[in-house]
């Protein structure tokens, strides 16, 4: 892991910055994506379990419209720690994602949201517990969505590895979409995740 950090720190800038690297690390929540995201239910889920990623991407698309609008495209796997409830396993994301970037007391503040899929080898047991309740139905394949808040390390700290490091804040939420992906309904996962990215 600290390698993974180290490479994070060491890269230089090429490309003019349109690619990305992302560590994450996050744990279960009991509570609904709408709670989480008016932060009204920052927990954890009485199962403790916790995600683990590594996730790229490509700027697609910056400053959109003369906005403060960057378009990636991103992808990447999550490794699901499962607290011995069951086997541990891989997932898969595949998504587009939309940062509105805000200057602020000489620093980058960014907001992101993402949309896109994500295939897990094994549901998630947060989720077959969800779907025992509701009597609802679960999918490895689900509608992925990310909300993120960061800021950019590299103007708090001045040292050049740092330029267009984030520090952030992320809502993992894997759902049926009301029914759209397998026939899930009510159910899914949310996951508090604090991570670290890289453009270069």
């Amino acid at each position: 892991m600290k390698y993974l950090f180290l490479l994070l720190l060491s890269l230089n800038l090429i490309a003019d910055d349109d690619y990305s690297l992302r560590l994450a690390v996050g744990s279960s929540s009991a509570s609904d994506f709408d709670n989480l995201y008016t932060l009204h239910g920052l927990n954890k889920s009485p199962y403790n379990t916790f995600a683990y990623g590594l996730e790229g991407g490509y700027r697609v698309m910056r400053n959109m419209g003369d906005l403060p609008l960057d378009l990636f495209v991103k992808g990447g796997l999550n490794y699901f720690d499962e607290n011995r409830y069951q086997p541990n396993f891989l997932e898969a994301t595949a998504y587009f994602k939309i940062y509105y970037k805000l200057d602020i007391l000489e620093n980058q503040l960014r907001i992101g949201l993402a949309e896109g899929i994500s295939y897990a080898t094994k549901v998630p047991y947060v989720e077959k517990m969800e779907a025992e309740e509701e009597n609802d139905a679960t999918s490895n394949l689900l509608n992925y969505m990310e909300l993120t808040f960061d800021f950019d390390m590299g103007k708090l700290i001045p040292f050049d590895g740092l330029k267009e490091t984030y520090l952030g804040y992320m809502i993992k939420h894997r759902s049926g979409m009301y029914g759209l992906y397998g026939g899930v309904k009510d159910g899914g996962s949310n996951y508090n995740c604090v991570y670290i990215e890289k453009n270069f």
